[in-house]
């Protein structure tokens, strides 16, 4: 019988990704997230950053399945000013988007925690990123559009202390929480850019999102049973 996953964010960069690898690799596949692009997969349309519809949502998936095995949290909200640089920073942007990338994250394991503790197991995964446990090279940006945002980075490294903390603050209740830090995955951004972020790596330089799947893989499956609240950097060696 397959095993249920639940992915937020599913149908983003990382999400669509892992959730084709996942289900080759004999699993369930649910998705959540604000736009559809899975036909074979369960799709259920919510916002995490709305509690109430998330509510609903997570409701409604543990109550259509017998049992979930693990939710993968890699879901990006940003709003319309996100990527400013520091000078130009507005309080508003700054509150909201500090809600969007940490706050959901806090409230959306509030609600699936409770799930995880009604079927007694429950497995939990994060998405950081290496910005969360190093400041950002910001030669590597010179010269282009791209910026590094110090929410992004402050909410990166927010999300690898939440994981720390709610693993052991269930502890004894056979619920995991663990995190993943990638490094860049290539999305086409400029060239100078990419020559100088793979400089600093030690084979590949910017991953792909699939380079991401044997270790969401591993922390799903029972070989990773004993391992919790921890933070596994994949980055060919950019944060060396």
């Amino acid at each position: 019988m397959k095993k249920n996953l639940v992915i937020i964010g599913g149908s983003g960069l990382i999400g669509a990704n892992l959730a084709d690898y996942l289900f080759k690799k004999n699993f369930n596949i649910i998705i959540i997230d604000l736009k559809k692009r899975h036909e074979r997969f369960d799709f259920y349309k919510s916002d995490l950053t709305n509690t109430k519809k998330f509510t609903k949502t997570i409701d409604l998936i543990f109550k259509k399945y017998s049992k979930i095995e693990a939710v993968i949290n890699c879901a990006y909200p940003k709003n319309k000013n996100w990527g400013k640089k520091f000078e130009f920073l507005k309080p508003a942007d700054v509150k909201e988007n500090l809600y969007n990338q940490l706050g959901s994250y806090i409230l959306s394991s509030q609600i699936i925690i409770k799930k995880f503790l009604k079927q007694k197991s429950g497995n939990l995964i994060f998405f950081s990123s290496i910005q969360g446990i190093a400041a950002p090279k910001f030669d590597h940006y010179l010269g282009t559009k791209l910026a590094s945002p110090i929410e992004y980075s402050a909410a990166k490294a927010g999300i690898i202390n939440i994981t720390r903390y709610l693993a052991k603050y269930y502890k004894k209740k056979n619920i995991r929480v663990n995190c993943i830090s990638p490094g860049g995955i290539f999305d086409f951004q400029p060239k100078k850019f990419l020559r100088r972020y793979n400089l600093d790596c030690t084979s590949k330089g910017m991953l792909d999102p699939i380079d991401l799947g044997g270790t969401v893989y591993f922390l799903v499956s029972k070989n990773s049973k004993h391992i919790n609240g921890q933070n596994i950097i994949i980055d060919d060696g950019w944060s060396l």
